[in-house]
């Protein structure tokens, strides 16, 4: 699996807060099929949001595996531009660690806190 360039700049995250939401009327989505508001089929969000699921299952994998680093930011990578949960920008600031990528790590562990700090 290629990487994604290695800079804070040209890292895109969405914010650990960010819910998914029904692409019509912008309902929070609540893990079910059909929007409650506005009846839209959601089953494509349902895919989205469990293959970013087996991506964060298979970087957990990969991180245990101690020998797969660069897979592991691969899949970090590619599960947090599906879904961004808090627990996949965890992983991923592991992953970034375990490639020698310090500096973005810390950028995102800031900004997590950050939004942390703003929901409070």
């Amino acid at each position: 699996m290629s990487e994604q360039p290695s800079s804070p700049s040209s890292a895109t995250f969405r914010p650990a807060s960010a819910a998914m939401v029904c692409p019509t009327c912008r309902a929070e989505w609540r893990g079910v099929a059909t929007c409650p508001r506005c009846g839209s089929d959601l089953t494509v969000l349902m895919r989205v949001a469990r293959r970013a699921w087996e991506l964060r299952q298979a970087l957990h994998a990969a991180l245990c595996a101690g020998n797969r680093a660069t897979e592991a930011l691969a899949l970090a990578r590619t599960a947090c531009q599906l879904h961004t949960t808090p627990h996949g920008q965890r992983l991923l600031a592991l992953a970034l660690l375990m490639n020698g990528q310090r500096a973005e790590a810390y950028a995102l562990i800031e900004q997590v806190l950050q939004e942390q700090k703003s929901e409070h």
